[in-house]
């Protein structure tokens, strides 16, 4: 379907529009909300004489915050465990104590930094070690007993993101590495590993494998739309703590989601998984030069196109495709323009994987000049209706509903909602292709004035410049009540979560048109 020949039964003086507003952008200061959350560990100091300590969990703690910061998190929402707060006992305690605060719909970052290690457990077959954390009291939280811990939390949330800068072998490194640290310009670098909790065999990641958070949680029935699982590096690697600055993996990750990361595939929006792609090249950069490191290597788990935070750098395409220092050439390639199409992927990749809306066509294949788009929906909860379009000529990108003739897109839950309705109707208007048909519906209204766009009779057609593609991912991502004083309020009810909340369920559906 195509704009210039998309008929619909209205009166032609209505095709006559106005830009749209554009006034809002990706701010310097993002927006928070009281329905994101975060619990941040870190362990630099143990009760344990045996285990080292790791001079940069200070820094960590005061990265992690300014993560949590621009992924919208208030700091009254911000849970702290450092040092001797951090035992096993009060680690268990602060997650379940979340669990208690989270609504349905809210989100959630944990992050950790410290030691890791592990283990052969006798419960385990030959060959599989555990893996685990190191509490400040020198007990270890397994993988497993964490994955019981987050499972409740990782169903009720819309997404809940985990990063925990720590390492679980010292098999790739030289021998000393297991014991001692690197130094180099004043820097001091040690293994975020320790072997004072782990027999020798399970060093060796070329004889046994390990079971990681991220495969727990799926076997617990962990929804993989819903979670984000990143690693500082492989099961087999090292990951090293900076004294003067903290975690290599946790600083790059932290400078590239504050404006470092590119938006790599031209969609307007930055992913989890453009953004870890920036700060391993600033981890490349880093260990190049170290005899002895085979490198480190972040792992993501989950949803890797989860959009956490609207970076500005979106907004704008590089001046030059040259890579800067410590950048590499994946990195720092030219910009694609994303197609249409692709952008609603994207979008429907931020969805509630828990919830399924169900979409019927009256038909997939649409003959030209004449068939008509005709759909059912029917909602699993209340919400607002949101339906875009992207043309089978690769270049348009259409909000068709709500529209100017049929602006009340409130849906309740089990309500089937037949479109179009009278008022307006789609020809097939070709050229031959695809169409793809992006179905929400929100929690909360969504502030359609904010996009980019122009109008053509009574929908919209986005513009997809940066700006334009940045927004609209923006704006039907994101609540438009976010920044109401009820959703920064300490005390909420579920009624008020509801109003707050960004999650959404979708469908994306695919239209044929021929001849």
């Amino acid at each position: 379907m195509k704009g210039r020949v998309m008929r619909s039964c209205f009166f032609p003086a209505l095709l006559a529009g106005a830009l749209c507003s554009t006034a809002v952008f990706a701010a310097d200061a993002p927006a928070t909300s009281n329905s994101r959350y975060a619990l941040i560990i870190g362990v630099g100091h143990y009760s344990k004489s045996s285990i080292p300590s790791l001079q940069g969990v200070q820094h960590d703690m005061v990265s992690a915050r300014q993560m949590a910061n621009s992924m919208g998190i208030p700091d009254d929402n911000i849970r702290y465990l450092r040092d001797d707060e951090a035992t096993s006992e009060h680690i268990k305690q602060a997650i379940q104590q979340l669990n208690q605060r989270l609504h349905n719909g809210d989100r959630l970052f944990v992050y950790y930094s410290g030691h890791g290690t592990r283990w052969h457990e006798p419960t385990n077959p030959d060959g599989i070690c555990t893996e685990g954390l190191v509490a400040s009291d020198g007990n270890v939280l397994s993988n497993r007993e964490i994955g019981k811990l987050l499972e409740p939390l990782a169903k009720k949330t819309d997404k809940m993101m985990v990063f925990y800068d720590a390492c679980f072998s010292g098999g790739v490194v030289a021998t000393p590495m297991k014991t001692r640290a690197l130094t180099f310009n004043n820097m001091v670098l040690t293994p975020k590993f320790t072997s004072a909790t782990a027999p020798t065999l399970c060093f060796d990641p070329s004889n046994f494998k390990t079971r990681s958070l991220n495969s727990v949680l799926k076997d617990q029935g962990g929804l993989p739309q819903n979670i984000v699982h990143i690693a500082a590096s492989k099961s087999d690697e090292v990951s090293f703590d900076n004294s003067q600055s903290g975690g290599l993996a946790t600083t790059a990750w932290r400078d590239c989601l504050q404006g470092e990361a590119k938006d790599l595939d031209g969609s307007g929006a930055i992913t989890v998984d453009e953004i870890t792609q920036c700060a391993q090249a600033k981890l490349d950069n880093n260990l190049a030069n170290q005899p002895g490191v085979l490198g480190q290597h972040m792992t993501i788990g989950g949803n890797k196109q989860f959009v956490p935070a609207w970076i500005k750098s979106a907004f704008v395409a590089p001046s030059d495709s040259t890579p800067t220092h410590g950048e590499t050439e994946a990195n720092s390639r030219p910009l694609r323009q994303a197609s249409p199409a692709d952008i609603l992927e994207q979008i429907h990749a931020q969805r509630d994987g828990g919830r399924e809306l169900k979409v019927e066509l009256k038909a997939s294949q649409l003959k030209i000049g004449q068939d008509k788009l005709a759909m059912s929906i029917t909602s699993p909860q209340d919400g607002y209706l949101y339906i875009a379009l992207a043309g089978s000529d690769s270049k348009s990108l259409y909000l068709l509903y709500p529209n100017r003739l049929d602006s009340d897109n409130a849906i309740k839950a089990g309500q089937t909602v037949q479109l179009p309705r009278k008022a307006w109707q789609i020809d097939a208007g070709g050229p031959v292709g695809r169409d793809s048909l992006l179905v929400m519906v929100t929690d909360s209204p969504r502030q359609l004035k904010q996009l980019k766009a122009e109008a053509v009779g009574p929908f919209m057609q986005t513009l997809l410049d940066m700006q334009g593609r940045s927004l609209l991912q923006q704006v039907l991502a994101t609540s438009d009540n976010g920044r109401n004083g009820e959703c920064s309020a300490t005390l909420r009810n579920l009624q008020v979560s509801k109003r707050c909340s960004d999650a959404f369920a979708s469908s994306l559906l695919n239209l044929q048109e021929v001849e």
